[in-house]
């Protein structure tokens, strides 16, 4: 693991917001925490929209799973109060407690079931192709009990319980239709309103089964760009920075008797993907030599302040099963170039690389361009919008390169899936995430997690070109602020001010 700059911060540090009921109620409103935030929704559809703006705002804060990730990273209860997994690990049996929706329906084994039989269906429309492949092992979903819910395994799956955490495990009310512009949960905040291209406001949930939300009113508050996030946190129109857009502008923070800064771990790998369908990038020398011609070092330093860490394949050090593989493909224009003219391609090559509206992929671009330049590929940069690279890129994988954060845990198998946007095709890489999710034990599955990682990083499927850091600025009056991203969630419940 190559680590660049670090960013240190006492225990104190840990600072929470305030919530507001509608989008432009004052930031200083005790009952109030306002976010902030780049990246709205385009719907409200969680299991039917990829990206990560949908989970971040309702996961685990408007709807819930039988179980979710605590803030360290481990899987605690939610809607089930208990479960006992069998000895062979293919049987996982779940006693739901008593909650209600928002629209004040009970809680049923029935909405469990019909929600998780969703994603049981491999020929669905209405779930993300990733959720259909994270619950292929489950054969069948069904009640026990009046208060009991058996979902039954055709071999062992040792990822279950975390994508049960995910969107894939969400609960819905039985019968739900309209999911892109509604929200009936179970969780400790109701969708009060969303103001399309301003904000998404939530409200304290009087009748949650659990502790309640610690504050009545969060706002999710969206910025165009990194500048206008910066200024309205520095003006005092938001309580929390909830990402850190333009680390280069932290000394700012840092003078703010008013503010602290807030740094914790993710499992955000920015990967500049390439289309392993689609000349020249069909080549694994071609992919190789791309890795090649990028300084990481220069490059973190450029777009984002020096603050992060090569990671060389696809997989955070925090996982058991990392290694340092960052010796695999490294910086070497000299064999860039070779690999180029080994696999044929011309100087002057065109390629284009599509870029979303997001700091760290804005930032990196021209870098890369420059970089890729210098060993011979012509490249034309391409602006997209969010709902572009939604359908066009990841949908479609109708790009050459694009730059996009993957920040899920234990999502390794994205890679094992032909029809994902990477398109890569490995049926040894298949075979070793296979096994891993049917290991006995935890040392066999971070054995074959390893050999995966390695034969990723070997085959160039993407450059993995940093880990990002959860960098947070907050106010000093607000506590709650969850360090880590450890899932597709930003829980609320626990923000308040004090």
């Amino acid at each position: 693991m190559k680590s660049r700059r670090l960013l240190v911060v006492s225990l104190a540090a840990i600072v929470g917001i305030g919530a507001v009921v509608s989008s432009c109620a004052p930031a200083e409103n005790s009952d109030v925490i306002t976010l902030g935030l780049t990246l709205e929704p385009v719907n409200l559809d969680i299991s039917g929209t990829a990206g990560q703006a949908i989970p971040q705002v309702l996961l685990d804060n408007v709807y819930e799973g039988l179980v979710r990730v605590d803030d360290d990273g481990s899987i605690v209860p939610a809607l089930a109060s208990d479960y006992i997994v069998s000895d062979d690990g293919l049987t996982y049996d779940f006693t739901l407690r008593e909650a209600t929706f928002h629209n004040g329906e009970s809680l049923t084994v029935d909405d469990v079931v019909w929600s998780l039989e969703r994603v049981l269906d491999d020929k669905s429309t209405v779930v993300l192709p990733t959720q259909l492949a994270q619950f292929a092992r489950v054969a069948e979903v069904a009640s026990t009990a009046d208060n009991q819910v058996r979902l039954t395994l055709t071999e062992r799956d040792n990822d279950l319980l975390y994508s049960l955490t995910q969107r894939g495990g969400v609960i819905f009310k039985k019968g739900t239709t309209d999911f892109a512009n509604t929200a009936n949960g179970t969780g400790p905040f109701t969708l009060a309103q969303w103001d399309k291209g301003s904000s998404i406001t939530l409200e304290r949930y009087a009748d949650y089964w659990g502790r309640r939300a610690d504050t009545a009113s969060v706002v999710f508050r969206y910025f165009a760009d990194a500048a206008a996030l910066s200024n309205a946190l520095l003006a005092g129109d938001i309580d929390v920075m909830t990402t850190v857009q333009s680390p280069e502008s932290l000394s700012a923070y840092d003078s703010r008797d008013d503010l602290r800064v807030q740094s914790g771990t993710t499992n955000c790998e920015v990967t500049l993907g390439m289309n392993n369908s689609r000349a020249p990038f069909n080549d694994v020398r071609v992919r190789t030599a791309v890795r090649q011609a990028l300084d990481k070092d220069a490059l973190i330093e450029a777009a984002w302040a020096g603050y992060g860490t090569r990671i060389g394949s696809f997989v955070p050090p925090t996982d058991e099963w990392y290694e340092d593989l960052t010796d695999v493909a490294p910086y070497d224009p000299a064999a860039s170039r070779d690999l180029l003219a080994e696999a044929g391609v011309a100087t002057g090559t065109e390629v284009s690389l599509d870029v979303p509206p997001i700091a760290y992929a804005t930032n990196s671009s021209e870098f890369i361009a420059a970089a890729l330049g210098e060993v011979g590929l012509d490249v034309t940069i391409t602006p997209v919008t969010w709902e572009e690279w939604l359908d066009r890129v990841f949908t479609k994988a109708d790009y050459d390169l694009t730059i996009v954060c993957h920040i899920e845990r234990n999502d390794m198998a994205i890679y094992a899936n032909p029809d994902y946007y990477f398109r890569f095709d490995n049926a040894e890489y298949q075979g070793f995430i296979a096994a891993a999710a049917s290991s006995p034990t935890a040392t066999e599955r971070s054995d074959n997690l390893r050999k995966a990682a390695r034969l990723l990083t070997e085959q160039s499927a993407s450059d993995w070109l940093w880990l990002i850091p959860n960098l947070q600025v907050a106010k000093r009056d607000v506590a709650g602020v969850p360090r880590n991203s450890v899932g597709d969630s930003y829980f609320a419940a626990r923000l308040e001010r004090v």
